[in-house]
């Protein structure tokens, strides 16, 4: 209790307008989100299942259906937590409300999702194939090895660095527009925050889906090698 009396918690508000807009964002926010159906995740499951069937063989479809809903899903719910008013918790608290919003989590979400990816290709083609098709591939000739190797070892190496960057430069890049929103006059954050508000709430879950395909698209590459 004494130390609560000696915090100045004046610094937690620019104005006397912001507990109003972050009130107002929040309940706004609360209302897209519970409206969305349970009918929506069933045909989410149903995509995910009729892609991963034209695309995955059918020994590895049901691991790779429950890891992309599980992944799609932590992803998801991570980016939600952008619903609640991150500008008075990164205030109070001192770090980044949103985990994707964090590099470090971004990159362990698409280390576990390499990793993943290269468990399911060795099962199924063997670690001689999977280590043979950095030298034949993409040109099966035997002057093009060293070609080959550079350019599969690049692809290799890039995967989990663009499914990080690629998810935390669209996070982190929305955090920041809102910050600078937040700096701004009371008729002009209200105005801006409804717009940039109803495209950045879009990007959330579409960020999620993105990661996802990309993995199965990248486990189906390594499959058809």
């Amino acid at each position: 209790m004494v130390i609560l009396k000696n915090i100045n918690f004046n610094f937690l508000f620019k104005n006397k307008f912001d507990i109003f807009l972050f009130l107002i964002s929040f309940f706004i926010k609360f209302f897209i989100f519970s409206n969305f159906k349970k009918k929506y995740f069933i045909k989410l499951f149903e995509y995910f299942k009729n892609f991963i069937n034209k695309t995955i063989i059918k020994k590895s479809r049901i691991i790779v259906i429950f890891y992309s809903l599980l992944m799609f899903l932590n992803i998801l719910f991570q980016n939600i937590i952008d619903l609640f008013p991150n500008n008075l918790i990164k205030t109070f608290f001192k770090y980044m409300i949103v985990p994707t919003s964090d590099i470090n989590i971004t990159f362990a979400l698409s280390f576990i999702s390499f990793f993943f990816i290269n468990f399911i290709s060795i099962k199924n083609i063997g670690i001689k194939k999977f280590f043979l098709c950095f030298l034949i591939y993409p040109i099966k000739k035997k002057y093009m090895f060293i070609f080959n190797f550079i350019i599969e070892s690049i692809t290799f190496i890039m995967k989990p660095i663009s499914l990080s960057l690629r998810l935390f430069g669209n996070i982190f890049s929305s955090e920041i527009i809102f910050d600078l929103i937040s700096k701004m006059n009371f008729s002009e954050n209200c105005i801006l925050n409804i717009i940039w508000g109803t495209f950045h709430y879009l990007v959330l879950p579409l960020q999620s889906f993105i990661f996802i395909t990309l993995v199965i698209i990248y486990i189906s590459q390594n499959l058809k090698h």
